[in-house]
């Protein structure tokens, strides 16, 4: 993995999304669904993410479209689509809250690593969860593996994976009643001669062994072309069925290439540890869950229509979940005035009593998450050099050469990936005092580059100093980039705050700022 310190940008994170699914147009691939105008639009739209160019909420958004518009190609039940949506935007709301309140020193690697033990998991088990309660009825077509957890990897004892997407396809045979063989190559004998159907076999024989990953267009063009061939051989498989198989392999085809490339980032025995990790956080749910179960349906049983029984239902699930998240809010506060800080724990009857009030699965998300932090490791002295560095920021008679010497400290303790956007910011902040912006502008333009991914909520006075002296200098470019970097966090904006930032608004703000002062701030 990057030894860079920070977390992944947007624009990767959403091009990851796009390559889990396996939707990017491929060169290769003429028979693919983009025609040469679509496949340049998204690679100019996921460059300028990536290159954090123009409105970055905007630029997000219409790839979030993009990507909706061409899964519902493949996942055409607008339903199933929903579903999928709003567990992606569960996660993708969590990053930009980390991004928000939470600095980091670690790589990007073991910054995604830490998002997933910390934040993700729990996260995940608690919007499949909601979502199956929500869209389950009008879902119920959908036939699934039997094995709750087919979503998931299988790991042995001897560390062999067996990829969510194998499982499907081996399920798919079986359902249908037929061979892998005689399934893409219906009828095929030592004689039999298909070109395309021979193809299709091999193809499908290569991605149960994991040793290729499938576009999603060349996956389902392929089992598609095979219930054809199985038609025309006098096999017929149900219309539902084939939509569920299609379904099974567009979701085992994203969690087989998120498992794949955990495995390469971080070996088979951390992909064992976060599926053992879920599994255990969905146990837990359960639990919760058996309480809704008995509460809601004598209630949906008095509603004499589906829209009475779906509205109650929806009401039902949304009122659950707030209650849910404040039992987890709840307990973590109880936990933390309970916590022996020279035991370092909990006592177990204090836990069990938790357990009891709150629910197995808020107890657990509030306590394991502070087991699993205990992985990441500072580097030496960090905490210390950060302390330090805010004590000179708010230090008004701070000299020059003490922050040079601050500088000089963060180098030779092999922190300057980690902390030089407060060097810079400290930088910025003596020039902003002598009233000189013109010195100011190019630090806070290199602190505010630097904290983007770093800096955690510092950032909430970071960025308004650093759109405030871009429109001191006039540099009215890099006030629209930290003002859109500011809504894309969520940071409100001196002046602007939660109004629209319309082309006359964002002139206004441009002209306050270039002529208040806000030392007092520093």
């Amino acid at each position: 993995m990057e030894s860079q310190i920070g977390f992944a940008s947007q624009g990767e994170l959403l091009k990851a999304i796009f390559d889990a699914f396996g939707i990017l147009p491929r060169k290769e691939d003429p028979r693919d669904l983009f025609d040469e105008k679509e496949k340049k639009t998204l690679q100019k739209r996921l460059k300028r993410l990536a290159n954090e160019e123009g409105g970055l909420g905007s630029n997000f958004g219409e790839g979030v479209v993009t990507l909706s518009s061409l899964l519902s190609i493949y996942l055409p039940d607008m339903t199933l689509m929903s579903a999928i949506g709003d567990v992606l935007s569960d996660v993708q709301e969590a990053y930009v809250a980390l991004l928000r309140t939470e600095g980091t020193y670690l790589s990007k690697g073991e910054t995604i690593r830490y998002f997933m033990s910390i934040r993700a998991v729990p996260l995940l088990v608690m919007s499949l969860h909601r979502s199956v309660l929500f869209y389950r009825p009008d879902t119920l077509w959908l036939k699934t593996p039997a094995d709750r957890f087919w979503y998931l990897p299988s790991i042995d004892a001897e560390g062999q994976v067996t990829l969510p997407l194998e499982k499907v396809m081996r399920w798919a045979y079986e359902t249908c009643g037929t061979s892998q063989t005689q399934f893409h190559f219906p009828g095929k004998n030592p004689t039999s001669e298909n070109a395309r159907l021979q193809n299709n076999l091999d193809n499908a024989v290569n991605w149960t062994r994991g040793s290729h990953m499938p576009s999603l267009p060349g996956l389902l063009r392929n089992f598609s072309e095979s219930f054809s061939a199985m038609s025309a051989a006098g096999k017929e498989i149900p219309n539902a069925m084939k939509d569920s198989i299609l379904a099974n392999l567009v979701l085992s085809r994203f969690s087989s290439y998120v498992s794949r490339e955990i495995t390469k980032a971080y070996g088979v025995e951390y992909l064992r540890e976060i599926c053992a990790q879920f599994c255990s956080y969905d146990s837990y749910i359960e639990l919760d869950l058996g309480e809704f179960y008995r509460e809601i349906a004598p209630v949906i049983s008095t509603k004499a229509t589906k829209e009475d029984q779906l509205a109650t239902r929806a009401k039902a699930v949304g009122d659950y979940w707030s209650f849910l998240t404040e039992k987890i809010v709840m307990a973590q506060e109880e936990l933390q005035q309970a916590y022996d800080p020279y035991r370092g724990l909990v006592s177990e009857g204090v836990f069990d009593a938790l357990t009891r009030k709150y629910g197995a699965f808020a107890v657990q998300a509030s306590v394991d998450p502070t087991h699993r932090k205990k992985q990441f490791q500072p580097p030496y002295c960090f905490f210390q050099m950060l302390g330090l560095g805010f004590e000179l920021k708010r230090d008004g008679l701070i000299q020059w050469e003490q922050i040079e010497n601050y500088a000089a400290d963060i180098e030779n303790h092999s922190l300057g990936d980690h902390l030089g956007w407060l060097v810079a910011w400290l930088r910025a902040a003596y020039c902003y005092r002598k009233k000189d912006y013109t010195a100011a502008m190019p630090h806070y333009q290199q602190a505010f580059d630097l904290a983007k991914y770093r800096a955690g909520k510092s950032q909430y006075d970071l960025v308004n100093q650093y759109v405030e002296v871009a429109a001191k200098n006039g540099k009215n470019k890099c006030f629209k980039n930290g003002v859109a970097w500011a809504q894309y966090l969520q940071i409100p904006i001196r002046w602007l705050r939660d109004d629209e930032p319309t082309d006359e608004k964002l002139d206004m703000v441009f002209y306050m700022l270039k002529v208040a002062r806000y030392d007092h701030q520093l």
